[in-house]
């Protein structure tokens, strides 16, 4: 059963030899590796074109005439030339345990068993690593304090715990999946929060991918500790900018979906996006109530904090304008 997988490579040269040669020696092999460049300025898109060349029946790239859009959108945009049943997203400098093609398939095929009609996304574990592969943390669940059985709505609107480079969705919830949000944070993000809405996330706890810790990340895995959350409650200011990054997103989310959820989720999905118009102490009933809650006592307080701002935002969520906020890639 064809598989396509979506790198979107930016400034890679160093690592994706490594990643694609970790997919090129999977023990599934029925697969094709869509690439796209984001617009490096070093000899990425030399590398590709050589492994294109080699492997022309396997490795496809993807030539468009947009440049640096960032990983979420350069996803966006390779999930348009996707046409397989099963689609994976794979970052540049990571490299893949050889049977997590086959793992996750297989999971994938028992979900579909249970759930024929459900659009699926299934996410793993990984090993934390530095830039020469040497362990650093066995789990990266436990490496983050993740917990990936929080995948309700109202769990995922707060926090995201998967992690695209481990992702495999299905075709119906790609189809889910065509309108592009203009305030995600990140595609993986916005991906949990659609399946969890309409579908299934299931998770595999065996570590499939050597997730690559360097300077150059984009994102990364950083050790959560009381250190690491005291200094995140001194940044008082960018805490703020971070929910309402996240409270953003919901509003995307509710745009663009409002008309496809329950009644339930509607409710869900409309008191959390609202939480800064109302006051300070409705905010914390409206987080008991929904249980608008991340995983772990010190995220929870940290949100808690903040939400105890006494000042409201001017004007009114106003649901017919972010009902015409959607844009198409």
């Amino acid at each position: 059963m064809m598989i396509d997988i979506l790198i979107s490579a930016y400034n890679g040269e160093e690592y994706i030899r490594e990643q694609i040669d970790s997919i090129l020696n999977q023990t599934y092999t029925d697969w094709r590796l869509l690439i796209r460049d984001d617009g490096s300025k070093d000899r990425t898109l030399e590398i590709i074109e050589g492994y294109v060349g080699k492997f022309n029946k396997k490795i496809y790239f993807i030539n468009d005439k947009d440049k640096h859009l960032g990983a979420s959108m350069s996803f966006f945009k390779l999930l348009n030339y996707s046409t397989a049943d099963y689609i994976m997203f794979c970052d540049q400098d990571d490299v893949w345990i050889a049977d997590k093609i086959e793992i996750t398939l297989n999971k994938m095929h028992d979900l579909e068993k249970l759930y024929p009609d459900k659009p699926i996304l299934i996410h793993s574990n990984l090993k934390v690593v530095n830039g020469g592969l040497k362990i650093i943390d066995e789990f990266f669940w436990k490496y983050q304090k993740l917990n990936p059985n929080l995948k309700r709505l109202n769990n995922l609107l707060i926090q995201n715990n998967v992690t695209g480079c481990t992702v495999m969705i299905n075709r119906k919830l790609k189809d889910l999946l065509e309108t592009v949000p203009g305030n995600l944070i990140m595609h993986d993000w916005w991906f949990a929060l659609v399946a969890s809405a309409f579908g299934v996330i299931d998770y595999i706890d065996e570590p499939l991918i050597l997730y690559r810790q360097h300077g150059a990340n984009d994102t990364g895995a950083k050790k959560y500790r009381i250190s690491y959350f005291i200094n995140r409650s001194l940044k008082y200011d960018e805490a703020v900018k971070t929910i309402n990054k996240i409270i953003n997103q919901g509003k995307e989310f509710y745009s663009i979906y409002r008309n496809m959820l329950t009644k339930e989720q509607k409710d869900i999905v409309y008191n959390f996006i609202t939480l800064f118009e109302v006051g300070r102490f409705k905010r914390i009933y409206r987080i008991f109530k929904y249980k608008f809650f991340k995983y772990g006592f010190l995220r929870n307080l940290g949100f808690i904090i903040v939400m105890l701002i006494p000042s409201k935002r001017k004007g009114a969520y106003n649901e017919d304008f972010y009902n015409n906020s959607n844009s198409k890639l």
